[in-house]
């Protein structure tokens, strides 16, 4: 545990950042409180993985499974944010030591400890496996020792790292020395290979070594895959388990649920820890409480702070912003008070939702890891007129579905009469959609991709992949749909020509993509440079130099958005970047004014660039990089932004002034604001407009307004 960085955050979510606890491949794990004093571990992951759409997606299936983790041996998920602009993970804090540092420093553990360590631990297993779920890197250091036993961190959502962002880096998804032989030889786990993990731990507990030596990994995965297990000081009544454990044959290995009996231990109970661990624990606790007192006085100063100005006149906002609100309000002459709703309706509070706004209805979309919620709203009314789950895809007249492993497409218009519906040839589990776009409805299967007329639902090509490639599609632009599949054991970017479904181009996955923008591509191969790519024929147009400014300071690695508007390229990083979309060549800088090394919530709309800058909103001449206006919010730079019926929108969620606000796109000006006081979440807002309707979603409130 270390004090925070220049650059940390000061807060994710509702949570106040209090110290480190260390960094691994997936990113920085933080020590939080939540507003109540409740403390937690916050995971936040890395952005070159948060910009990978492929692991943002198995990051939230396996968020949603470690949800259903329980049991007295895990610690389990209190809140997270799959979705948002860095995805982050919250557990529940166990104030405890390592086992890899508590063997270190005192040694092996005594046979009544360990028999108490491995019972604890199969329990743990015994939850994570029937939520689901496989642990996948077992160790040590994944392993704390608390006042009421032995804790297992991090089960399930190593998963998530499963992907070529790590492997093309020659990361091991796992542990050398922990991993069992068939992690490593790439093959499909079942919780066997979760229990020679366990194995292994508990050779090193016993011993004070790893059972497959120290060293080069290389020489570990060698003993590894054809060497025996050093058991030398395992405990005679242990050794015939641990040996089992680490049979390289799955089958011949114990299943984990038999584990806790196996050891016949002394249940773990306040003070099992003996001498200086138990004294190092309480020492920790005692770390723990200060930390959170500390906090705790903090928060009461600022309700202090803000109870004085509200005590002042600066009702529903507080503080220094209010007042200057409130200036700007009096001299513009635009009214404060929020004009009346369309309407507002209240829904089931989700981790990760989206809206599509159409022209007569709204969809609210809840995103599961397989098949999402889909519920249909009226968009005059607010009344609820449809729900089902499946995958959808929405076009200007029509709206799609398909759900369950058949895979069958139903296209039905606005009033929800059926217009078409397609049978696909072979069963799909969880299909997905690209477009509608440029006359393309395109559905991925297990091996193929179905192009379909998006009006008639006529079959118009289907491109066949290898057996068992899982396409993966992504956007269609232009005459290109872009997606990704499997050939024989690599992942490839692969271009479909819309019209025909040849392939236009693939390339290995190992590149960094970033998502179609304004008929390029991006990929940064050597993480110091950008290069543009054509979306048609996947040639490179041009490179730029990544500045010092866009990496990572410590990897080097991209820590970088980009947008494309209007012939330019911007890089949206600790400094905006603007390149010509043509050449590459630079055309402006900006570095907000307060820098801080994050990435800021930046949007291009109408000639203009609009980032918020902590408290403020700045807007940029979006083609020379002049600074136009910036007007005080109560919103901080990772809000999202939204340009609708000529005002820039965001939202305040869980603090005080919580609710939308909206300034004129041109002048800045506060035109106006609607609180939501109860119940307050601290879930993001999440907007869609079509331009004069703007739908608003903020914890258990769904709004509509008209701003034409």
């Amino acid at each position: 545990m270390t004090a925070l960085e220049p650059g940390d955050p000061e807060r994710i979510g509702r949570y106040r950042l209090l110290r480190r606890l260390g960094e691994g491949g997936m990113g920085v794990v933080y020590l939080g409180a939540s507003p109540a004093g409740r403390a937690v571990a916050i995971k936040v992951v890395r952005p070159e993985l948060a910009a990978d759409p492929d692991f943002r997606a198995r990051f939230r299936g396996e968020v949603e499974a470690a949800r259903k983790v329980g049991g007295a041996f895990t610690g389990p998920v209190v809140e997270a944010e799959p979705g948002g602009t860095v995805p982050w993970l919250a557990i529940a804090y166990v104030n405890g030591l390592s086992l890899r540092e508590t063997i270190d420093r005192y040694g092996p553990m005594p046979e009544p400890l360990l028999r108490t360590l491995g019972a604890g631990l199969g329990e743990a297993l015994v939850a994570i496996h029937e939520a689901g779920l496989l642990h996948r890197d077992l160790k040590p250091d994944n392993i704390l020792l608390a006042k009421d036993g032995p804790k297992v961190i991090d089960f399930g959502i190593s998963k998530a790292a499963d992907t070529a962002t790590l492997t093309a880096e020659g990361q091991f998804i796992g542990s050398p020395g922990y991993m069992s032989p068939e992690q490593i030889r790439g093959k499909r786990l079942t919780p066997a290979a979760d229990v020679f993990a366990y194995g292994a731990v508990l050779a090193f507990a016993a011993t004070g070594r790893p059972p497959f030596g120290k060293g080069a990994v290389p020489a570990i995965v060698h003993r590894t895959l054809h060497e025996e297990p050093d058991l030398r000081g395992v405990p005679a009544s242990l050794a015939r388990l641990v040996a089992s454990c680490l049979s390289r044959d799955p089958d011949r290995r114990p299943p984990a649920e038999l584990l806790p009996s196996l050891l016949a231990a002394e249940p773990a109970a306040p003070g099992w820890l003996p001498g200086d661990m138990g004294e190092e624990l309480r020492q920790l606790e005692d770390t723990l409480v200060l930390d959170l007192r500390t906090f705790a006085r903090a928060r009461t100063r600022r309700r202090l702070l803000i109870g004085g100005a509200a005590a002042a006149g600066l009702a529903a906002i507080g503080g220094g912003t209010a007042a200057a609100l409130a200036a700007t309000q009096n001299e513009t002459g635009h009214r404060l008070s929020p004009p009346k709703p369309l309407w507002r309706t209240e829904i089931e509070d989700e981790d990760d939702l989206s809206l599509v706004v159409r022209s007569r209805s709204l969809i609210a979309i809840a995103h599961r890891v397989f098949e999402h919620e889909l519920r249909g709203y009226s968009l005059a009314t607010g009344r609820q007129i449809w729900s089902e789950e499946g995958r959808l895809a929405a076009g200007p007249a029509l709206v799609y579905t398909t759900a369950g492993s058949g895979g069958t497409v139903v296209a039905r218009d606005e009033s929800r009469t059926v217009k078409w519906t397609y049978d696909p040839p072979e069963e799909h589990e969880y299909p997905e959609f690209a477009g509608p776009a440029n006359g393309l409805l395109a559905l991925s299967g297990d091996r193929t991709i179905t192009g379909l007329d998006p009006a008639t639902g006529r079959r118009l090509w289907t491109h066949e992949g290898p057996r068992a490639s899982h396409p993966v599609l992504f956007d269609i632009r232009g005459r290109t749909l872009l997606g990704r599949q499997e050939e024989e054991g690599e992942h490839r970017h692969l271009a479909l020509d819309t019209t025909t479904g040849a392939v236009r181009w693939s390339m290995p996955l190992g590149t960094s993509l970033v998502l179609p923008r304004g008929g390029l591509i991006f990929t940064s191969p050597s993480r110091t440079t950008l290069d543009a790519l054509s979306l048609d024929t996947g040639r490179k147009l041009w490179s730029a130099d990544l500045p010092d400014a866009a990496r990572d300071p410590d990897d080097g690695t991209l820590s970088i958005n980009v947008t494309v508007a209007g012939g330019l390229v911007y890089m949206n990083g600790p400094t905006i970047y603007a390149l010509d979309a043509s050449t590459g060549r630079q055309r402006w800088t900006h570095t907000p004014a307060s820098p801080d090394g994050r990435t800021r919530n930046l949007l291009v709309d109408g000639g203009y660039a609009y980032v918020l800058e902590g408290p403020r909103l700045v807007a940029l001449n979006a083609r020379t990089g002049k600074r136009l206006w910036s007007a005080d919010t109560p919103v901080s730079d990772t809000a999202p932004l939204v340009a609708a019926g000529g005002l820039i929108c965001t939202g305040v969620a869980g603090t005080a002034g919580s609710g939308l606000y909206g300034w004129d796109a041109g002048t800045g000006r506060l035109v106006w604001n609607h609180p939501v006081t109860t119940p307050v979440s601290t879930e993001q807002w999440t907007f869609d407009s079509d331009g004069t309707t703007l739908a608003a979603a903020h914890g258990t409130t769904l709004l509509a307004f008209h701003l034409g």
